[in-house]
């Protein structure tokens, strides 16, 4: 079948006859006013299209699987050519319905959404190539000259499915369960999986995006970034960003501190400085290796197995020494203060980045030693995920009074906190005392 350009650069396939697009808005009573005044109008004007809409009282159902399948029943009584489903919650910044023109078997208008690695990611994946998992396409790297790529994975919250499709696929958006009845895929992906399995393919428009509206609270929106999975930064290291890694906003919040403490030293003609600033860190990761790129780096980690893949990782511009302990002990081969409380400077190392061991209700023994220590052999503390109730319990017994939390990279409670030492130790009546 001949095809043409249209004027965005997506194929246009050559057909005298009219798609026909039935199309389900999947609700929960209301619809948005950008949906109903811009989008909606712009897909009834679609030259060559035949809009078929569902009634959206009938698109309003639970769960969500079963719901999608009986949309898919009820367009299979008709004789449309393609299925396409929007969620209530995305609105296509663009004309969904001219979708039909791309003429693939799946085309979906990616979203963003929240990974769990805290970062925010566009919904198009690709397959891991040992065939385990997944990962988020970062589609702005993608050379500006395609429209549409042949991906994995797409979410179903703006979708275009063939007739073809979702005639030869059974139960197509059932979500997928192990033997122990424990989901493993969604609907998006498992739907996607079961098309790729029958044979056909999977695209996503790179150019052609949504908005994805989310009801949320204002301080957890800096618990999110909008990132690339991989960078510069990270990329030759191998390891993502977020998840128990910190996230792009935590480097760029740790970096400046760093930076800012180079500035500091510059400008003591006092002391003759090392030529690299001394960092001590507690669990090791991918700040371990960025840190030691430009820094001397101290690292201690509980997780032995964790230890070798990141010393796996270590190349000759990073210099670094990965340290076992237990996480209880403070480490014999560091000097602790003797008198921390009334120290206005323990200057053995120019910060601290605490962000080992695991919490205690998550199995490891907490961060109390770390922070205790840390206290102790530097004027300069950074604690990552410092905003939980046990890092922040921690935080206000070793640090309140002698430490100043100076900045904070967020408001959430994964973000990071940067203690300053304080010329001299006070307590809440002298700080109050200030303010009178």
């Amino acid at each position: 079948m001949a095809t043409t350009e249209t004027p965005d650069g997506v194929p246009e396939t050559e057909n005298p006859n009219k798609y026909k697009v039935y199309f389900a808005l999947l609700n929960n009573g209301p619809i948005r006013r950008e949906m109903s005044s811009t989008v909606i109008p712009a897909m009834n004007r679609t030259e060559g299209v035949e809009l078929v809409w569902e009634n959206p009282n009938k698109t309003w159902a639970n769960p969500i699987s079963s719901n999608r399948n009986k949309i898919v029943k009820r367009f299979l009584e008709t004789d449309c050519t393609h299925l396409l489903m929007i969620d209530d919650d995305v609105v296509p910044l663009h004309n969904p319905c001219t979708m039909v023109f791309i003429d693939r078997d799946v085309v979906g208008s990616p979203a963003l959404v929240r990974s769990e690695g805290q970062t925010m990611v566009w919904t198009a994946y690709s397959a891991h190539s040992d065939g385990v998992g997944y990962s988020a396409i970062d589609l702005d790297s993608v050379d500006d000259m395609f429209d549409v790529i042949e991906v994995a994975i797409v979410g179903t919250g703006c979708i275009m499915v063939k007739r073809e499709v979702l005639e030869n696929v059974k139960e197509p958006f059932h979500s997928m369960f192990d033997d122990d009845g424990i989901q493993t895929y969604g609907t998006d992906f498992a739907f996607c999986r079961r098309a790729t399995d029958a044979g056909y393919k999977v695209f996503t428009t790179t150019h052609r995006r949504c908005e994805h509206f989310k009801e949320i609270g204002l301080s957890n929106i800096t618990a999110w970034d909008l990132v690339d999975n991989f960078d510069l930064s990270n990329s030759k290291y191998g390891l993502h960003w977020g998840g128990y890694a910190i996230t792009q906003r935590d480097w760029k919040f740790i970096s400046e501190r760093v930076e800012q403490i180079r500035f500091d030293r510059s400008l003591d003609s006092s002391t003759q400085y090392p030529l690299k600033p001394k960092i001590l860190e507690f669990g090791a990761g991918l700040s371990s290796l960025l840190l030691s790129e430009t820094c001397k780096v101290v690292t201690y980690e509980t997780d032995p197995e964790y230890k070798k893949l990141i010393e796996s990782k270590i190349t000759d511009q990073n210099d670094i020494e990965v340290r076992l302990w237990d996480g209880v002990t403070p480490p014999p081969a560091i000097t602790l203060c003797s008198d921390s409380d009334n120290c206005t400077a323990c200057g053995e190392f120019d910060l601290v980045f605490v962000d080992g061991p695991k919490d205690t209700h998550k199995g490891g023994v907490g961060r109390s030693t770390a922070i205790h220590v840390a206290s102790q052999v530097s004027d300069n503390i950074i604690v990552h995920d410092a905003g939980r109730l046990e890092e922040w319990a921690y935080q206000r017994k070793h640090l309140r009074g002698i430490f100043k939390l100076e900045h904070k990279s967020g408001s959430h409670i994964t973000r990071c906190h940067y203690w300053k030492r304080r010329s001299s130790s006070v307590t809440i009546a002298d700080v109050t005392a200030t303010l009178q």
